[in-house]
């Protein structure tokens, strides 16, 4: 049948001269299975793991796992797959030794995947954060962090949301802190600042005058 077709393929890795032939023949078959992702994703995610396990290449390892999470986000049943594996996501990281870009590009993935899924708002904002964490301010991070503005946005939406989350170290994060000066995400940097330093009636004035943007974020109390 096709996954033992698909199987037999990806032993094709096993027979490289050297860990780089692995690598790219690893980077052929993933090009082809993430081709038309919306077809059997469950399948090629399954392969995509066993292709991981043959390969002998931590590179090729951390590259084959962002691949199926790229499939993850085709679907629910797709995702139900890849979320289990999450919870590994420090150790993998550790393992792979993979630089401060390719984790906040698997950490960015990750959120985008959560964000849909039901009853995991907690692991939601925790891999928001550990997102923003990667921009640390410094002028390498200068070109790439203002993409991070969206998740800065959504992490403070769901701190402010919850009725679990008690403490954060948002407003400390420069892919936080720079809302502060943004046109459109300002009111919601305020509302975190008025959240974690701010007494009730500080909240309440905020409240009227921004309450058509709490509806739209979902916000009512």
């Amino acid at each position: 049948d096709l996954e033992c077709t698909l199987t037999v393929i990806c032993n094709l890795v096993t027979k490289a001269g050297s860990e780089d032939e692995a690598l790219e023949i690893a980077k052929l078959i993933c090009a082809k299975l993430t081709h038309q992702p919306g077809e059997k994703p469950t399948l090629r995610i399954k392969v995509l793991f066993s292709l991981y396990n043959l390969l002998p290449s931590l590179s090729g390892k951390a590259l084959v796992y962002r691949k199926a999470l790229e499939l993850a986000a085709a679907g629910k049943a797709a995702a139900d797959c890849v979320v289990p594996t999450f919870k590994n996501i420090d150790a993998f990281v550790a393992y792979w030794g993979i630089g401060k870009p390719e984790q906040r590009d698997l950490f960015l993935a990750v959120t985008r995947i959560l964000k849909d899924q039901k009853g995991m708002t907690k692991e939601y904002f925790k891999f928001l954060n550990k997102y923003l964490a990667t921009f640390d301010g410094s002028a390498d991070d200068a070109d790439a962090i203002g993409a991070a503005k969206e998740e800065a946005a959504a992490a403070i939406i769901e701190f402010v949301k919850s009725s679990d989350l008690y403490q954060c170290d948002l407003l400390d994060m420069p892919a936080v802190a720079q809302l502060e000066k943004d046109e459109k995400y300002q009111p919601v940097y305020e509302l975190l600042k008025i959240f974690l330093t701010q007494r009730l009636e500080s909240y309440l004035a905020f409240q009227t005058a921004n309450s058509t943007l709490l509806q739209g974020y979902g916000m009512f109390w």
